[in-house]
């Protein structure tokens, strides 16, 4: 569950600059029109890259720790979007936000690989992927009611990137308590109860590559001759990038699609909740 939380944060805050686009904030921040196409846009020039890197370094760091770190870094940076003056400060805060997301998808996957069997993970992947789709309408009804805030000391577009930052920093720091370094150590099950699940991954990796990884933190060149070799990999590779890019398309840019079909204001926001619902 904490794990499917922070995947909706993550997803929640990398789009809600299109949710409080549909107010004053270019004006009030200074920017062109074309400022938020474009550092949305951005956005993936960091985030796409960076993937593999970040992947190596939470098996060097250690999984449990890196989660943490990433939402408390993306969730300082999104809060500071609130003091966004130009579009400098938004290329420059959307690249950042995009390097610190970066891989989080793909850790928080394999962090469930070490915790559960293989006839158990498509379950739990389909649930943490779903998040992403409740990320996009619990997102648009938050950022309406945030936006409808007053307050004489902040813009309702301050408040909300303020408020989703701060959650997300929240979970982050309450990851390094919750989440357990791996299996052996799950603090939630007894002392029965871990002996079993332990017994049950290596019954399930028993003879597989992976058996000889389940303690190893490094990633040699073996992993990567693997991947490149394994047309199955590739395959999957090729079918990530093709289901994602729509599907990123729609969440970032929906709020500004709708505002363009004649909603305004925060009405546009609001209307752009019944797609992920359905």
């Amino acid at each position: 569950m904490p794990a499917d939380m922070a995947f909706q944060f993550c997803g929640i805050d990398k789009t809600n600059v299109g949710f409080v686009a549909t107010t004053s904030f270019v004006e009030d921040a200074g920017l062109e029109p074309d400022d938020i196409p474009n550092s949305l846009s951005l956005f993936s020039a960091t985030y796409v890259p960076l993937q593999l890197v970040m992947v190596i370094m939470a098996r060097r760091v250690g999984v449990k720790y890196f989660l943490g770190f990433q939402l408390i870094t993306w969730g300082g940076l999104c809060m500071c979007h609130a003091a966004i003056r130009g579009r400098g400060t938004l290329i420059a805060l959307r690249l950042l936000i995009g390097a610190a997301e970066s891989g989080f998808t793909q850790i928080g996957m394999y962090y469930m690989s070490t915790l559960y069997p293989k006839y158990d993970l498509a379950l739990r992947y389909g649930l943490f992927a779903g998040m992403y789709s409740v990320a996009g309408a619990f997102a648009g009804v938050l950022a309406y009611g945030l936006l409808r805030i007053e307050s004489k000391l902040l813009y309702g577009w301050q408040i909300v990137f303020i408020f989703e930052g701060a959650i997300t920093v929240f979970l982050g720091l309450i990851t390094f308590f919750i989440l357990p370094k791996n299996i052996s150590t799950a603090w939630f099950l007894s002392a029965e109860e871990r002996a079993h699940a332990v017994r049950r991954m290596e019954i399930d990796l028993a003879g597989t590559q992976e058996e000889g990884d389940i303690n190893n933190t490094s990633v040699v060149k073996r992993d990567f001759i693997d991947v490149f070799t394994d047309w199955k990999k590739l395959l999957v590779v090729v079918c990530n990038i093709t289901t994602v890019l729509p599907v990123t398309a729609f969440t970032t840019f929906l709020p500004l699609i709708v505002k363009g079909m004649g909603y305004k204001g925060i009405t546009a926001t609001l209307m752009s909740v019944p797609p992920f619902v359905v």
